[in-house]
């Protein structure tokens, strides 16, 4: 995978700069970084069938650990750039700022939506404004740089395992096809990513197998994550969700950058046996992510 050129300031990066003092902080204190991505959304049926759900736009900003114990300081995120993005696209106000561009069926219409070009993060902390920093799509040729889509496989105790009888007081093992796109940073920030999570009934995430950056956390040579038992309930539906993310990473004004070219894959599970905790679970799982744009989010 063809990277961006990286430039050899790393000083502020992975919280480092919480050894300031008050008085010398600047706006790169503020911010970690910052991601914008593609992501493709599929869902894996029961008879192995993958089924397109959409494709979706996506920008995040990521705060240092001295602006969350603040409780968050940056404020007033918006991302400008070509197309959709011409007029401005603010950020929601959580602790991790987040956007998502339109939902749309194929890369082709989203690109048509969101070219690939550079787009320009903006936003204010306590102790300056970044403004118009920089992250640019790429495609290597006509190729898009998504992933293909992401084949799933359960088992149990070694053996391949039903996802609509799975055991309720067993582990439960994932594995995935291979991440044919991944490959290790050459700029040595951060290798492409795998994600695995798992979501209850109810819509809301349970296990994850770590966050970029995180101890542990799940790269492009990682085949299989193991889902707990406690993680399981009797006579429940469940949904699981792979996600395999291609990245080209930059730094700028000490901010680190990741551009992600992401696929997703959504699998829902049954367990056996008698629902007796929770009879509020419908028959279909509420889904944890927006990719799933197929399931119902939980109600509020």
């Amino acid at each position: 995978m063809r990277k961006l050129i990286i430039y050899p300031t790393l000083l502020a990066l992975f919280g480092c700069s919480d050894q300031n003092t008050d008085t010398n902080r600047t706006a790169v204190d503020h911010a970690d970084y910052v991601v914008i991505g593609k992501s493709v959304n599929t869902r894996q049926e029961h008879s192995g069938e993958d089924k397109l759900l959409n494709t979706v736009f996506f920008a995040e900003i990521f705060q240092t650990d001295y602006a969350t114990r603040q409780g968050g300081t940056v404020k007033k995120a918006i991302l400008t750039g070509p197309g959709k993005a011409s007029d401005g696209l603010a950020f929601s106000d959580e602790m991790t700022p987040y956007l998502t561009g339109a939902r749309t069926t194929t890369i082709e219409e989203l690109d048509e939506l969101f070219p690939d070009s550079t787009y320009y993060f903006s936003f204010d902390t306590p102790d300056g404004k970044i403004d118009s920093l920089p992250a640019t799509f790429r495609r290597d040729g006509d190729e898009s740089l998504n992933p293909g889509p992401i084949t799933i496989y359960l088992s149990q105790n070694g053996v391949p395992a039903d996802p609509k009888a799975i055991d309720p007081d067993q582990d439960l093992r994932i594995t995935w096809s291979p991440f044919e796109k991944g490959s290790a940073d050459p700029n040595d920030i951060i290798d492409d990513m795998i994600y695995a999570m798992f979501g209850n009934c109810m819509g809301q995430e349970t296990v994850h197998s770590g966050h970029a950056f995180d101890p542990g956390s799940l790269t492009y040579v990682e085949d299989g994550f193991t889902i707990p038992e406690a993680a399981l309930h009797a006579g429940q539906p469940f949904m699981i969700e792979v996600e395999h993310s291609n990245m080209e990473t930059d730094i700028y004004q000490d901010i680190e950058i990741i551009v992600t070219y992401a696929a997703s894959t959504f699998l829902d599970i049954r367990t056996t046996g008698e629902n007796t905790e929770n009879p509020a679970c419908p028959t279909v799982p509420y889904a944890f992510d927006g990719g799933a744009t197929d399931r119902d989010r939980a109600p509020e």
